[in-house]
């Protein structure tokens, strides 16, 4: 700790010794004088304080500082009258000042507590209305029964009453910020010490036995003291009640800091009554002592496990939000520092379960969490599970040098091995990294925003450490924004179907159509499928989208089989991540049913990324084609599918994709390699259907190549299906096709 910030200890400890001499010296003239000057250091603390720390809730601490200031006024005074063997009346000029202090106490710790939660009001409420009840019996009552001028019962009574409002609004500020730092527990002390020589002052007033220069005064001194110090403290600008309410659990410490205050004012009632009541009291007093130790241990219990991962023991995401409030509360207002976020994913977690199961898994995670914490700053960073192979890091008052050291740490250590029942596991993390010097900065979104940086991490190659920055917070914005629209657009009837045509090149008539979606957006005009469907897949919502398409499609064949006599078969494209949906078959055939269509009248398109899994080949697709539902593998040649793959014979055509198509009637190492897909599509007996059709040229290589179905803008774009049902009208030649060769 720099030798500066030291002042705040020398101030205290300097004014406790004169403090403690002016009421250990006997009383005169002189002696008189310590009283006002200790209370009136107390106040310059308070304003040089201010004037260091810059605090970010400066209007508190000013007002604050002006309550010292006339409460030290109001002694001065009062050490007037004693210089000048005067007798003060009452009330007098000073008691106007230091119910002003009082007030402006209170105004100062409720505006310093304005954001605390509501758990913090409730204890501070248990602890207050006790209090309130015994000012009332002890205090408030008897005084109003004494009589005297209004003025002075005025007098007598706000006074105590204003001591009891600061005292509760120093406790919920207190246990707002949970005592967190040094100028927390000394402002509360502070105005304890104000709290308890009022109380005492107004009993002895009542019964006439105060006399000034006992100890009782020590509290009066030790108020300003106490203030003052915390007002010099260098960590006072981070004196602040959190913004944003997080879960407050009711810890063991905060419990008995309630229930000790509880049990000290019963004790106090069974001490001042008399005869039966206080038997009555002490028999409540012992009833809540024991209450309290009974529920000691069950509620420690219930506090592990709302706030600790049960698997590693590190703190959970409760937990984790709790304390990141916390840290944003103490940002200096000056920039100096930031809180950051690390979050960290393990990379091929699930293999590890899926291989060698679950127990293996766990071992992994603890010995993960171990590393994690062994990586960050000793005794300052939070490191937290949220569940699954997911930790993050929380670093308080930190710089983005430091959280580059920890990030780098992170993804060279992991590195090392870890044996799992004799097998050598190298494990990886991804980090995302997110730091903010804003106070005000929601710790939800700095959550996300971290989540964010860590998949750009994966994505990038895994392993790796990345930095959120605004780019991410746009595109994060832009992703939210679609996927709300989508959903939308879903349920309000924004997408409609276009067709484009496939014709089989040896007759000229129509083989099928393909259904494409377009989204008709109510700002950005008309979409396509590229600039939503992704999102759609990695967002859950593509098995509605493939329903709306399937159910739009088979509304239209209904409409052409009214008008024409026949149902044109239409092609629907599938995503990958459709195939292994247990629902898609059901969908599919009760679908087909409800539109009485048969299922030859159905192609399902799937990418040729399907191959690659032995689930979708034999299950799904081979379920769909015994129900007669053709399968045409599209974009063929874009994909990393083995070629013995297509031997199965889970599919009915092929379709090569545009960017093999394009050119081949002048390149000749184009035309070999589709003369060479015709071929293999022919040897397993598929139809072979070239996209990206643009010029007669292409088209009649392809017929020299022996290419079955053509598509593409030779013959016309995608159209809607008004256009469509004119073509057909036009064009008796376009005769439904079996959907197979």
């Amino acid at each position: 700790m720099p030798r500066t910030s030291r002042l705040w200890l020398w101030f205290l400890l300097a004014g406790t010794v004169v403090a403690s001499a002016y009421i250990m010296l006997p009383q005169n003239q002189v002696t008189s004088w310590i009283f006002p000057a200790v209370n009136t250091s107390g106040a310059v603390a308070a304003w040089i304080g201010l004037a260091r720390g810059k605090p970010r809730n400066r209007s508190a601490w000013t007002m604050l500082a002006a309550a010292l200031s006339l409460s030290a006024a109001g002694d001065i005074i009062f050490a007037g009258y004693d210089l000048f063997h005067a007798e003060a009346p009452f009330p007098s000029v000073a008691d106007v000042l230091y119910i002003a202090a009082h007030l402006l106490a209170a105004a100062a710790v409720v505006r310093l507590s304005h954001h605390a939660g509501r758990d913090s009001m409730l204890e501070a409420g248990v602890l207050t209305v006790p209090l309130a009840l015994q000012y009332w019996i002890h205090f408030i009552s008897p005084t109003l029964q004494d009589g005297g001028t209004t003025l002075a019962v005025l007098v007598a009574v706000v006074t105590p009453v204003g001591t009891l409002i600061v005292l509760f609004g120093a406790l919920r500020a207190g246990l707002s910020m949970e005592m967190r730092r040094a100028p927390a527990r000394l402002l509360v002390a502070g105005m304890v010490a104000w709290f308890i020589p009022d109380a005492y002052y107004a009993t002895a007033s009542l019964n006439g036995t105060y006399v000034g220069g006992g100890w009782m005064d020590l509290g009066w001194m030790l108020m300003p003291l106490l203030l003052g110090a915390a007002a010099l403290h260098p960590q006072m600008p981070q004196l602040n009640v959190p913004l944003h309410v997080s879960t407050n659990i009711l810890s063991v410490r905060r419990y008995l800091l309630v229930i000790a205050g509880v049990l000290t004012l019963d004790a106090y009632a069974a001490i001042t009554a008399d005869g039966a009541d206080q038997l009555v009291g002490v028999a409540v007093l012992i009833s809540a002592t024991l209450a309290a130790i009974r529920i000691r241990r069950p509620l420690r219990d219930m506090g592990r496990r709302a706030t600790q991962d049960a698997l590693t023991g590190l703190p959970n995401r409760t937990e984790l939000l709790r304390r990141l409030t916390f840290a944003l509360a103490e940002l200096p207002a000056d920039g100096s520092s930031k809180v950051a976020l690390l979050f960290c994913d393990l990379d091929r977690f699930k293999d590890v379960n899926d291989s060698m199961g679950h127990a293996a898994g766990d071992t992994m995670l603890v010995t993960i969490a171990e590393r994690i914490a062994g990586s960050v700053r000793d005794g300052r960073d939070v490191v937290a599970r949220l569940g699954g192979d997911e930790f993050v890091i929380l670093m308080p008052e930190a710089t983005d040098a430091d959280t580059d050291v920890v990030a780098e740490r992170l993804v060279t250590t992991f590195t090392e091995p870890i044996v799992i029942d004799g097998v050598e596991l190298f494990p990886s993390v991804s980090v995302g990294v997110r730091t903010t010097d804003d106070y005000k900065a929601d710790p939800d979104e700095l959550l996300r925003d971290a989540d964010t940086a860590m998949y750009r991490a994966k994505t990038a190659g895994r392993g790796r450490a990345e930095r959120f920055d605004d780019r991410y917070a746009a595109e994060a914005g832009a992703r939210l924004r679609l996927d709300t629209e989508l959903r939308h657009a879903l349920a309000n009837g924004e997408l409609e179907c276009v067709y484009h045509p496939e014709i089989d090149l040896k007759t000229g008539r129509l083989y099928a159509l393909e259904a494409l979606v377009r989204w008709r957006h109510p700002t950005r005009g008309l979409l396509t499928p590229d600039e939503f469907v992704p999102h759609a897949e990695t967002h859950g919502v593509i098995g509605q989208l493939f329903e709306l398409v399937l159910h739009q499609v088979l509304t239209q064949q209904d409409a052409w089989a009214a008008e024409f006599g026949w149902r044109p078969p239409v092609a629907v494209n599938v995503s990958p991540r459709q195939l292994s949906d247990p629902r898609l078959i059901p969908v599919v055939l009760d679908t087909l049913r409800e539109h009485d269509a048969p299922p030859s009248s159905l192609i399902l398109e799937v990418t040729e990324t399907a191959l690659v899994d032995d689930t979708v080949m034999t299950g799904t697709l081979a379920d769909l084609r015994a129900h007669g539902v053709a399968v045409a593998v599209d974009d063929f040649g874009t994909g990393y599918s083995s070629v013995s793959r297509l031997a199965d014979r889970h599919w009915d055509a092929l379709k090569i994709d545009r960017s093999f198509v394009s050119g081949i009637a002048g390149d000749e190492s184009r035309e070999g390699v589709v003369r060479a897909m015709i071929a293999l599509a022919h040897s397993l007996k598929l139809r072979a259907i070239a996209e990206g059709v643009e010029d007669e040229a292409t088209l009649t290589k392809l017929r020299e190549l022996g290419c079955d179905a053509a598509q593409g803008y030779h013959y016309t774009e995608p159209v809607d299906a008004d256009a469509i049902t004119g073509m057909i009208a036009e064009s008796p030649q376009w005769e439904a096709l079996p959907a197979a060769a």
